[in-house]
């Protein structure tokens, strides 16, 4: 990093000192942004406009960090032309939210504006081809919640929920199901916005509200493609919704993401936006909840006794704590795993969702016909030692981190 440091530093000075902006030394500046954004896997960079200067940070293993000197606000416009330029967005319109993509080498970005107070804010997601997951090992999965995935994703028919809050991994999940099914004997479409990897063999549609091209609008149309999958990007709305269930219904196997807090409030929720629960307690095969925790570095982590708390909760004498190093940037971690929480709709569950409005009760039944809580498959992750207590506490809060979900 610290030659990284003083390049950037002299690329600054250079811009600033040649007419408030030179125009090639700005240009060398976001390369260098997007060069270290690659090299220590952001998946998003911030650009964002202070009284005095922009600040640029970095999301690493779900955290920002600032990891260069600020720019001055004198040369934010010169470095937002420069990168809208590169992502095909309007320069000139500087007074409305935009997006656009930049193909930087190998690696996609995604460059999204929005106008704030004296400058224009830049949030740009970096999709690394190279580092995407591509294979349902890869993910994260227990053994048992491996076998139950796969399980789920062979049926010819039904739908398949995925929930959790943004960046929880749900679409690397979607994708890794999609390679799995993704046979020359099979017909696999999806409904997305946006597109965020592209796969050979399956036909992917963007969404573009402008031309009426919604998630809904898109889905009755697949529906007369003689797709056997298909993948809806999210149920964010009642009509989506019910023509995703009635989709599966028909014979098709139906994929989506929704906003819930666990497995069994995803269930609640579409029965909130609409779908009758005839048709969601025929249709439903599982619900996989999913939240990131950082994984620990291989490199430097640290086998310590337990104190009290940690043997109470971990029912071990030892446990892995975070340290930091040169291969971690001194975080003490490094890269980030799923947990996983897969409610498969048995017939005591699909009763109560037939007849039962209380979330405990279905809660209940579905412990009993075997869910493992989130918690449980945090805890397993911590003593294998891949990740730590106080990240999965963090992550999953004390409500859902309390001792009823550890039963």
């Amino acid at each position: 990093m610290g030659d990284f440091q003083e390049k950037f530093h002299k690329l600054i000075h250079q811009a600033r000192h040649n007419f408030g902006g030179d125009y090639q030394a700005v240009s060398k500046i976001v390369d260098e942004i997007f060069n270290l954004a690659i090299k220590m896997r952001a998946s998003d960079v911030h650009i964002e406009p202070l009284e005095d200067f922009l600040r640029v940070r970095y999301r690493i293993d779900g955290h920002l960090h600032e990891l260069h000197e600020q720019i001055p606000i004198s040369l934010a416009s010169t470095l937002t032309a420069r990168i809208k330029i590169l992502a095909r967005m309007d320069t000139t319109n500087t007074f409305l939210p935009l997006d656009g993509a930049i193909q930087f080498g190998n690696v996609e970005m995604r460059v999204a504006s929005i106008p704030s107070d004296g400058a224009e804010s830049l949030t740009i997601r970096v999709l690394d081809t190279a580092r995407q997951l591509h294979n349902l090992s890869d993910l994260g999965f227990t053994p048992k919640n491996e076998k139950i995935f796969r399980k789920a994703i062979a049926e010819m028919s039904g739908m398949i929920i995925l929930t959790g809050p943004m960046n929880s991994g749900k679409s690397t999940t979607l994708y890794a199901a999609l390679r799995e099914l993704n046979q020359p004997s099979r017909s696999i479409m999806t409904l997305e916005d946006p597109i965020e990897q592209h796969i050979d063999g399956v036909t992917q549609v963007q969404v573009n509200e402008k031309v009426n091209l919604t998630f809904a609008a898109g889905l009755r149309a697949m529906l007369r493609m003689d797709a056997n999958c298909l993948m809806v990007g999210e149920s964010r709305d009642t009509e989506t919704s019910r023509i995703a269930v009635r989709a599966a219904l028909t014979g098709h196997l139906i994929f989506t993401t929704l906003h819930a807090g666990d497995s069994c409030s995803a269930v609640f929720r579409m029965i909130e936006m609409g779908v009758e629960p005839y048709l969601l307690a025929s249709t439903l095969k599982c619900v996989v909840a999913q939240r990131l925790v950082r994984q620990l570095c291989p490199h430097c982590k640290k086998l310590v006794p337990a104190n009290n708390f940690e043997r109470k909760i971990i029912c071990a004498d030892k446990i892995y704590k975070s340290v930091g190093c040169k291969e971690c940037g001194g975080t003490g971690y490094f890269g980030r795993l799923a947990l996983h929480e897969i409610l498969c709709i048995e017939k005591s569950v699909r009763d109560l969702i037939l007849y039962s409005r209380d979330l405990d009760k279905i809660r209940d039944a579905a412990i009993n016909a075997g869910l493992e809580p989130l918690a449980i498959d945090g805890i397993e992750k911590i003593r294998a030692g891949l990740t730590t207590l106080e990240e999965v506490q963090r992550v999953l809060g004390e409500e859902l981190f309390s001792m009823r979900n550890l039963k």
